[in-house]
């Protein structure tokens, strides 16, 4: 009997410490669980969309295989930039800002 008591508070320790490590993890890192604006989303879609059919009428006296190649170059440019970016310079700021957070929290 004691030692059912004893397993249970062991067992109760355990539970209190990793839901407070589950909560301090929501709490610093519960930002990137969202997901992205869709309105940001649309705009970008429907922007690239309006410069690739800018680009063809421009060019689409050239033929129509032609003038698309030419007109999604520089939207196919802009989102390869763009993911580049986010990769390289973004992502990077991302993690030095949650190294600092959870160094602020451990200390």
């Amino acid at each position: 009997m004691i030692q059912d008591e004893f397993n249970y508070s062991q067992d109760h320790l355990e539970d209190v410490y990793h839901q407070t490590q589950l909560n301090m993890l929501n709490e610093l890192e519960g930002v990137h669980d969202s997901k992205p604006d869709k309105e940001a989303l649309v705009i970008s879609v429907s922007l690239s969309v309006i410069e690739a059919v800018v680009a063809f009428s421009m060019i689409a006296s050239a033929g129509i295989f032609v003038a698309s190649i030419i007109a999604l170059f520089p939207v196919a440019l802009l989102w390869a930039i763009a993911n580049y970016h986010a990769d390289k310079v973004e992502l990077p700021e991302a993690y030095d800002e949650l190294v600092e957070k959870y160094h602020e929290k451990v200390q």
